[in-house]
Parts: C-alpha cells; structure tokens; sequence
C-alpha cells in the first residue's frame, strides 16, 4: 500500500515537469504567434482609421457678401436738402455675392430722423409697419426699391435704391398748407443745423444663404 501511494507521489511531479518542458520548448512559438496576432490587430485598426478619417474630409463653401458703405449690417442714407418742388433724389448701393452659395436679400428700416424727430423699430412700441406708415403722413415720398431678392453666387448683385421726392401742392388748400409748414420747418432746420442732414434713415440688410 505504501509502494503504491508513493508511486502515485512521484507520478505527479513527472507530469507537471513535462508541461513546463512543453511550455519552454513553445514559449519562442507562442510569443511569436501572439505578436504577429496584435500586430495584425494594429495594422487593420490602423488602416481603418485611415479610411473613416478620409472619408470624413469635405470640402467647406465659401460664404462672402458685401455691401457698399454697410455697418454692422445696415445701410444708412442722408438727404441734406429738403423742400418743395426739389428735384428727385436718389441714392444706392449694391450688394455682391461673391461666394460659392446663392443668398435671399431683403431691407427692412430699422429707423427714421426727419428733422428733429427720430423713431426706431423697438423703441416705445416702433414697428417696421409703423415706421412706413409715419412716412406716409409727410408731403415729401420716400421710397425704397430693391432690384433683386435672389442674389446668385458667383458675383450676383443686388441693388438697393431710395428716392425722395417732394412736388408741389396741385392747388388744394390742404396740401398747400401742409407743404408750407413742412417746408418752413425744414428751411428753419436747416439753418440751425447746417451740417446736420435733414432725413436720415438706417436700413437693415437681411441675407441669408441658399443650400444649392
């Protein structure tokens, strides 16, 4: 009994020598085996990091508007002499597409000084609407016209014109009274603000681009 519990004892031993054998005799071809393993594993990584990063380049379009004389997006115009019967006057300028994209234009006043009196959209309760009508009820017309709401990439143009015109009264009472007290107040303006303009009005600029 003795003989063979220790044959069994000196069995084990035996068996674990001949796996660390077998591992030594294996460890240059497993270690080889595992590199080439990552290195594979690496050079597929890095190969398909190098396709989704080209597939991520595009190419960005260029966006360049201009407009002549524009601040901060707005247009301002100055008309010095005002009175009945002056000839028509007239004033523009033009906005250039020079980009890669076609833009929608469109003008909105964003304020108006005749004289002494200043409103500006914002400003206790001034709208775009109300400021067109407060120039309804001068005798004096001002008018702004634009030449094109699409402006084509590419070198497209737009232009924006005002005019101002005051004509003299056809003979009725009404109109005749309006155009002396308007005519008084402008020529009284004028020489107590000789350098001043007499109308002045700011125009926005509202562009915005078209995905072709």
């Amino acid at each position: 009994m003795e003989e063979e519990v220790k044959e069994q004892v000196d069995k084990k031993p035996k068996k674990k020598n001949y796996l660390l054998l077998f591992l030594k005799k294996n460890k240059i071809k497993t270690l080889l085996l595992l590199f080439l393993a990552l290195a594979a594993n690496t050079y597929a990584w890095f190969i398909y990091n190098r396709v989704v990063s080209s597939n991520l380049q595009a190419h960005v379009k260029a966006w360049q508007v201009t407009i002549d004389g524009a601040v901060d997006e707005s247009i301002t115009f100055e008309i010095d002499d005002l009175y009945p019967g002056m000839p028509e006057y007239s004033d523009e300028v033009t906005l250039t597409n020079a980009g890669e994209l076609d833009a929608s234009v469109s003008f909105t006043i964003h304020s108006i000084r005749i004289m002494e009196d200043t409103y500006t959209v914002g400003v206790n309760g001034e709208t775009i609407a109300s400021l067109e009508q407060r120039l309804e009820n001068y005798p004096f017309e001002i008018s702004l016209e634009s030449s094109n709401s699409l402006v084509e990439s590419g070198g497209g143009e737009a232009n924006l014109h005002l005019f101002v015109n005051w004509d003299f009264g056809d003979g009725d009472p009404d109109e005749d009274a309006l155009d002396t007290y308007w005519g008084e107040k402008s020529y009284d303006f004028t020489q107590a603000n000789p350098t001043t303009p007499s109308i002045e009005i700011v125009v926005n600029v509202n562009v915005e681009q078209i995905n072709n």
